[in-house]
């Protein structure tokens, strides 16, 4: 897996929607447009993905870069690039081999702070926090990603996908059927996935739920930089798409 597929997985009707299904419609609209452009201009021939195209790491990043200059101009620009982030993070395999990796810690963090357990936490512990926590128990601990739809919805899903955009995207992936799905599997059902996230934001006033994000971001940020500042960063990357 690489850029390239987060692009065209954002740029489906099947498995867009769902993937950034917490995203306005005009969110969503927008990630579709700018995606689908990005796509024709990678791939705008028709041809195989697979067969034909240019998979350096320099053409991938300067792919990823055009894609992540355009949707940072949006209204809510700063937020999407967060989930863009996330999703470059779980598809990192480099990054996944790492003992310490940055969407981990972030749910340990977030796990620690819903149990209180803050004794080690280098962010100050105040009474706005503390409430936060509170509240944040009375909606349980979604850490845990519920894997669903499971491979045989997720292969039915896109077999059956006919819209003409999804149809052109099967085209330029003709070679793996299928790889779109796996793609997909890893990114939505992975276990390092923050989506749980939204339960609470959903569930929270707001300026509760910004304390503990902040808080959460804040916590990570510090002991991952300890480590591995590079990750750090990655860290303050994924976090924005929970910011205002």
């Amino acid at each position: 897996m690489n850029f390239d597929h987060i692009l065209f997985i954002a740029s489906t009707d099947c498995f867009g929607e769902k993937l950034f299904a917490e995203r306005s419609t005009a969110d969503l609209v927008e990630i579709k447009r700018i995606t689908r452009e990005q796509t024709l201009t990678l791939k705008g021939d028709n041809s195989d993905y697979y067969y034909d195209s240019d998979f350096s790491q320099e053409r991938i990043n300067k792919t990823k870069n055009a894609l992540l200059q355009r949707l940072s101009a949006l209204n809510n620009g700063h937020s999407i690039l967060g989930k863009f982030s996330e999703l470059e993070s779980i598809s990192n395999k480099q990054i996944s081999t790492k003992r310490l990796h940055p969407l981990r810690l972030i749910k340990d963090i977030c796990s620690q702070l819903y149990w209180l357990n803050t004794n080690d936490f280098q962010v100050e512990i105040c009474d706005a926090l503390l409430e936060a926590a509170i509240q944040a128990q009375s909606l349980g601990l979604p850490l845990d990603v519920e894997t669903y739809p499971g491979w045989d919805e997720v292969d039915a899903a896109w077999e059956q996908a006919s819209s003409d955009w999804d149809c052109y995207i099967k085209s330029i992936m003709r070679d793996v059927p299928d790889g779109l799905c796996a793609v997909f599997n890893d990114l939505y059902n992975s276990p390092l996935s923050l989506r749980h996230f939204y339960s609470w934001e959903k569930g929270l006033p707001r300026v509760q739920f910004l304390t503990l994000m902040r808080a959460i971001e804040d916590e990570a940020f510090m002991q991952m930089n300890e480590t591995n500042p590079d990750y750090a960063l990655l860290v303050r990357a994924a976090m924005q798409q929970f910011h205002e």
